[in-house]
């Protein structure tokens, strides 16, 4: 049997100290050859799996459950135990899960994200506009990123991104907050849950008005296909709402500033683009790979399960690593190189199994929209600082809080 136990003391999780890598000691844990044992916050042991082949199987398993209620289910911080008090969409299992997802996965086909590809154009093409207007220096993450990736997650909802802008701001300080080591865990906790509260409120508010009022957008189309026929209540409805704009917004904000950060870094790979925009959609799939937004998808065994020649018991915490398993040179040759022509499709960065991410599509169309608009138009785009010094809030997934860039 593999020697698994010799990072056990290892504090987990891990914060990035590079926003595009992840931690080196995901390579140490994944050259273990199969699942290792950590230690969270409490001290209770999780497992944590690297290698893609077990990740992917843990992923498709339905021994291992994404129930966040359960006490084994493996939370990062003190501050964060309030959410078992909150299950979500991607936190629940069948029947549940199933009967949620049928719900609204109807709304997030590839063909609705590319209906939606004129309006992200015109409304990244606008963001632009601003930029140029103000000068040539910005911050791409609050001028352009971070509008663009919440109007689009708000337009997959039938929301305006402007209602939700102010919560938006008020979140990430507490977000940074949760993912540091030098805080009042108790405070946080607070801080999480008025967050948690307050974004309910809004979308108990929102619904209410498509109920009394249907439209011509995905919340109506579910209320009168399932929650006017009993299929689905309304706060299921509401709790879904939450957990698409929360889960949609952040990863696609990471991925435009990151990614656009990786090929400023790659000048041969960054003209390949610019010259070749028939590349965005390959270039879109092997930078969310590389980058891997969603990094630790926890779940729970729910009886004696062996991965990789490792016994996890009943009960206790798996977390799998997307970043790690998508940099496993088993699975991609030469993992850590940025290569445009790659076939990445496998690629665990939107998770796998029942609990792939619903709104793959729309981040794909987005992105692509993202990249293309800001190496066509901001030519000679550069960084003013560093890498490292604009990573001022080390997490445990890959984000930028600020970007000052010039062009």
């Amino acid at each position: 049997m593999p020697d698994t136990h010799a990072l056990a003391g290892d504090a987990f999780p891990v914060l990035r100290k590079c926003p595009y890598l992840p931690p080196e000691e995901y390579r140490a844990l994944r050259d273990a050859g199969a699942p290792v044992a950590a230690r969270l916050y409490h001290g209770r042991r999780v497992w944590v799996v690297t290698q893609y082949e077990q990740a992917r199987a843990v992923l498709h398993d339905n021994r291992f459950s994404s129930d966040i209620t359960h006490p084994g289910y493996p939370i990062y911080a003190e501050a964060l135990e309030g959410f078992r008090g909150f299950p979500l969409l991607n936190t629940l299992d069948p029947p549940e899960h199933t009967a949620q997802r049928k719900a609204v996965v109807g709304e997030f086909t590839l063909r609705r994200a590319e209906a939606l590809r004129p309006a992200m154009q015109k409304k990244a093409d606008e963001l632009v506009d601003v930029m140029i207007a103000d000068g040539n220096t910005a911050d791409l993450v609050a001028a352009f990123a971070e509008p663009l990736a919440g109007t689009i997650t708000c337009w997959a909802l039938g929301m305006e991104y402007a209602d939700l802008k102010a919560w938006l701001v008020d979140s990430r300080e507490v977000r940074e907050k949760a993912s540091g080591s030098a805080v009042d865990t108790g405070q946080v906790g607070q801080e999480i849950a008025h967050q948690i509260v307050a974004l309910q409120q809004y979308f108990e508010k929102f619904v209410d008005g498509k109920l009394q009022k249907p439209g011509d957008d995905p919340v109506s189309r579910v209320i009168e296909k399932y929650v006017r026929t009993g299929a689905l209540t309304k706060e299921e409805l509401v709790k879904m709402c939450f957990v698409i704009f929360v889960a949609g917004q952040s990863p696609v904000k990471a991925m435009i500033t990151i990614g656009l950060l990786r090929l400023l870094e790659r000048p041969g790979e960054l003209a390949a683009v610019q010259e070749n925009p028939q590349l965005l959609p390959s270039a879109v799939g092997e930078l969310t790979r590389l980058v891997s937004p969603l990094d630790l998808m926890p779940r729970v065994a729910m009886e004696d399960v062996e991965v990789g020649g490792q016994l996890i018991r009943a009960g206790e915490g798996v977390v799998v690593s997307g970043a790690a398993a998508n940099r496993d040179p088993a699975e991609y040759p030469e993992p850590d190189r940025l290569d445009l022509t790659r076939e990445a499709r496998g690629h665990l960065a939107f998770g796998s199994g029942s609990h792939h991410c619903l709104g793959s599509g729309l981040t794909k169309v987005g992105l692509q929209v993202a990249y293309g608009t800001i190496l066509s138009r901001l030519p000679g785009l550069r960084l003013t600082e560093s890498a490292q010094d604009v990573y001022e809030h080390p997490s445990w997934h890959p984000e930028l809080g600020r970007m000052p860039v010039t062009w």
